[in-house]
């Protein structure tokens, strides 16, 4: 589940880059030389590093610290960067580089005692351990999850890079520099961790990792269960309906940690079902199933609630369309919703959707190893784009035909096949539990996030419910923001620990404590910018007015201008896309996320696209809500995929990115039903399912926008002819796509004063 690419290009100091350090061609083979050698590179690699990103640089460089062997200075960086992170994970914050201080410190017991690291290191370890909350202690065993083979394999691929050459530059020395301090570390706590958790589970928790719960129409669902061995009552249970497998003893543990009963359920298909996976088909009916036996269980008290974001997040909501009584609220967080976002964003799908099948299915766990190959992910994509071969033919070009894979080709619109699996109208309102969404502005499925919200507000005439939304990405939706977001360094206020926001949250519905205090309105988002939150009750008033614009059609420079005043003559654009020319491979960072950085002095539209600037806008305000806009075209063909992104260019003239658009012009008056354009008739689009932002607006800033077609190897290329998308191919795309852009065009803007 990502979002669009939007072209914002990284800037890199190339002063940094080119810097060269010394480093051994030869005679890194036994382990003494190559600690030497190590120790004299990391010491270069510290005189010479520096990041204005201040997080950033404590996490390299305690570790640069450690491989010199500087033991106390290297825990006082990691102290620093503990300081750094408290705020937002106050309960937890102990635990960040764990595995690191428990080497260090064993490592100075060693030199002061004169006794072997065997010797010191579990004093060390268990003096450390013992001081942490429970919360932090629940997810220490998360930082010794790791191969030390693997880390060896990575550490000597590296190594190799790096020999018989007389220099390496500093970005190489840096990453060989980790790399060797994680081998070194890992191998060396691995044993003893690894018995000590083993140990820690038999003496805290009752374990049952093999459960099996048949559902009526004869499928499985694996369960993982963990209660705490010292609690002899019912307690209410939190449960993981999960289906990337793998984490389920982290995840338990934490809720146990936490005072509940921790259970994960992983969904059919996966881990100890014998069947095979589809996903998302079965989960609605499941999640019933599966509840309804935790109820009746001796050491539950009769009250469930679930959590988790992503696929975790469209499982609750799942759960929700056949309520069990025994569910009692829910925190969907970065919610997909089927259809919706994911595997159709706006009618349109990505070529990500093949990566993430293999993710799921191809392993009863989670198949890391193939959905981290980055390069062949993108050869893959690169071959089908650059040959124009069809959509559909996709999974044949990688060797693999996928049958999931072509099923969910088989429904490109919003149809029964993928509203069978979430709620629908009258199912939304019978919907009679507390709720909390978590999201943020910058999360790939905020969109499927909010589409749920909407439905629930509009169909059911009272839901209890509440929305947390801010400078948060996929990630930060549900576990810990990230202090700096793409070169942003959000403000200190959004520095909120979700996950504890979410254990807070069970308390106050399971256990009768107080509702978490940020939860202060039914709505609560954070101005970006403003270091403030808001809290209003309804999501209508994250706004209180509005900025309208025209599309200018008169071309100054490079752009056109965004105008105020509806146009008194009717004009427009003529723009030419030639869809069979495939010179314009690229790819970015990530495969199919926006905003790699959000913060740029340029701007660089793709050549599909437009670029329109206002005038600097008077007055202070933030922007707030979801932009729309209705646009005016005609074209040669019977479709076309657009797309809109919005910046603000700041005085300075620098680019913010603030929100974007994807959608499929003949899925734009309805998500069900395909209604092709007419070639040369003016039609209005309405491109209303866009992302939410909440930022305060510079005074003196301009509106950008940057108005186009999509075309990029990461999504289906739309060649306007009218057939099923996934069908089409290079040979639809002889006559160039010619589009007029109306200036009757406008964009609305929400903001805020």
């Amino acid at each position: 589940m990502r979002r669009l690419i939007i072209l914002v290009l990284l800037a890199y100091s190339v002063n940094a880059f080119a810097q060269k350090i010394p480093f051994p061609k030869e005679g890194n083979t036994d382990s003494i030389t190559l600690s030497r050698n190590m120790k004299a590179l990391a010491a270069e690699v510290i005189t010479r590093y520096d990041s204005e990103n201040r997080q950033e640089y404590l996490d390299n460089i305690f570790r640069y610290e450690m491989v010199t062997q500087q033991y106390p200075i290297a825990l006082r960086s990691l102290d620093s960067l503990r300081q750094m992170l408290a705020k937002s994970a106050p309960k937890v914050v102990k635990v960040i580089g764990f595995q690191f201080e428990t080497f260090a410190t064993a490592r100075m017991e060693q030199l002061q005692k004169n006794i072997s690291f065997n010797e010191a290191y579990p004093v060390s370890f268990n003096a450390l351990f013992g001081a942490l909350s429970p919360e932090a202690a629940a997810l220490a065993e998360n930082y010794f999850v790791t191969d030390p083979l693997v880390m060896k394999e990575n550490f000597y691929n590296l190594l190799k890079k790096a020999e018989g050459k007389d220099s390496i530059d500093l970005e190489a020395a840096q990453a060989l520099t980790r790399a060797y301090n994680s081998y070194l570390v890992y191998s060396q706590v691995d044993p003893f961790a690894t018995s000590f958790f083993a140990a820690q589970e038999k003496e805290k928790y009752i374990i049952d990792d093999s459960v099996l719960v048949k559902m009526p129409d004869g499928g499985t669902v694996s369960l993982t269960i963990y209660r705490d061995r010292n609690v002899a009552t019912p307690q209410p249970v939190v449960l993981l309906y999960n289906i990337y497998a793998g984490r389920e003893a982290a995840d338990c543990k934490l809720a146990v940690a936490h005072g509940f009963t921790g259970i994960e359920a992983n969904t059919r298909g996966k881990r100890l079902s014998p069947d095979s996976l589809e996903p998302f088909e079965h989960d609605a009916k499941d999640a019933y199933y599966i509840i309804d036996w935790i109820s009746k269980q001796p050491w539950c008290d009769g009250k469930i609630g679930m959590y988790g974001g992503s696929y975790l997040g469209f499982a609750q909501w799942s759960a929700t369309k056949y309520l069990h009584p025994a569910l009692k609220t829910i925190v969907p967080q970065a919610a997909v919703a089927p259809g919706i976002d994911f595997p159709l964003l706006n009618g349109v799908m990505p070529t990500y959707l093949l990566r993430w099948l293999h993710y799921v299915l191809d392993n009863k766990l989670t198949d890391n190893a193939g959905f981290f190959n980055n390069k062949k992910w993108e050869d893959l994509a690169g071959k089908w784009y650059q040959q124009g071969l069809r959509f559909r033919s996709l999974d044949t070009v990688e060797g693999r035909p996928n049958m999931i894979y072509q099923r969910m080709l088989n429904h490109p619109a919003y149809d029964s096949f993928y509203k069978k699996m979430i709620p629908q109208r009258e199912e939304f309102a019978k919907i009679n539990i507390p709720i909390l969404t978590t999201t943020g502005y910058y999360d790939d499925d905020q969109l499927g996030a909010m589409y749920y919200y909407k439905q629930l507000h509009k169909w059911n005439k009272n839901p209890d419910d509440y929305l947390l939304i801010g400078p948060f990405d996929h990630g930060g939706s549900q576990y810990e923001p990230s202090k700096i977001l793409g070169g942003y360094q959000i403000d200190s206020v959004a520095n909120i620990s979700i996950i504890d926001l979410v254990f807070n949250w069970f308390d106050y519905v399971l256990k009768g404590a107080e509702k978490p205090a940020i939860l202060r309105d039914r709505v609560n988002f954070e101005v970006m910018g403003s270091n403030e939150w808001k809290h209003v009750p309804t999501l209508a008033q994250m706004y209180n007015d509005s900025l309208t614009f025209y599309l200018g059609n008169q071309l100054k420079g490079k752009s056109y201008s965004l105008v105020k005043g509806k146009p008194l003559k009717t004009g427009f654009i003529n723009q030419q896309v030639d869809l069979k020319n495939r010179s314009d491979l690229r790819f970015r960072e990530e495969d199919i996320i926006a905003f790699t950085q959000l913060i740029d002095s340029t701007l660089v539209p793709e050549k599909e696209k437009l670029i329109f600037v206002s005038e600097p806008v008077d007055g202070t305000f933030a922007i707030s809500g979801a932009i729309t806009a209705a646009i005016d075209i005609s074209i040669n063909k019977k479709d076309v995929d657009l797309v809109l992104d919005l910046y603000e260019q700041t005085p300075d003239g620098h680019y913010f990115a603030l929100n974007e658009s994807l959608q499929r012009a003949s899925y734009a008056k309805d998500r069900s039903t395909r209604h092709l354009l007419q070639p040369g008739k003016i039609e209005n689009l309405h491109l209303e399912n866009n992302f939410i932002i909440s930022k305060k607006f510079e005074k003196g800033s301009r509106i950008v926008i940057t108005l186009g077609v999509n075309k990029s190897p990461n999504w289906q290329v739309n060649y306007g002819s009218g057939k099923d998308v996934s069908d089409e191919t290079m040979s639809d795309a002889k006559v160039p796509l010619e589009i007029k852009w109306y200036n009757s065009s406008r964009i609305t803007i929400p903001i805020l004063r």
